[in-house]
């Protein structure tokens, strides 16, 4: 009997994992022609606050990643973009579970924490399309860069922050 609860927990984190997947690749899709480039606007972006609850969605958001570069972008993109997001996601997750501790506001400030993370981290997104696509100016892509997912960021945190007191997404 707890080999099918167990078997049954994992059927549900796998489908979890794939519906988080989907729904990363289906919203940046909608945008596509404003996902790409030294501009970069993915409402899809806001998936990321999902990491806060369980490393399940880190697998999930990187995944969808995967997915959208490899379909739209080149192949260092993927490599690149993918790296860029394991490496937020899980520097987020640290550092916002050090931030939450110190507030009374636990929840929001671990969101603001993860926001401005991903933020922050878009330089290596710059540095990839200066060096590597050749856009001509590094400081200017990474500020466009930063403020477009600052405000992705935000919009999504809109909607997953208030879903968050009606869904566990720790399950």
């Amino acid at each position: 009997m707890k080999e099918e609860h167990y078997i049954a927990r994992d059927a549900q984190g796998i489908a979890k994992t794939a519906l988080v997947t989907a729904l990363y690749v289906t919203l940046t899709m909608i945008v596509s022609p404003i996902s790409f480039g030294p501009i970069q606007f993915r409402i899809s972006e806001g998936l990321n606050y999902l990491g806060l609850f369980h490393k399940r969605y880190v697998t999930a958001i990187s995944l969808g990643v995967i997915i959208v570069n490899a379909m739209f972008s080149t192949p260092l993109d993927v490599i690149v973009g993918t790296f860029h997001t394991v490496i937020s996601l899980l520097i987020a997750r640290f550092l916002a579970d050090k931030m939450g501790t110190l507030f009374k506001k636990e929840c929001l400030a671990r969101f603001i924490t993860m926001a401005v993370v991903f933020s922050l981290t878009m330089f290596i997104i710059a540095w990839m399309l200066y060096y590597i696509e050749a856009v001509p100016f590094f400081w200017e892509t990474y500020l466009t860069l930063a403020i477009s997912e600052l405000i992705a960021m935000i919009l999504g945190g809109l909607i997953v922050y208030p879903l968050s007191f009606r869904i566990d997404f720790n399950q």
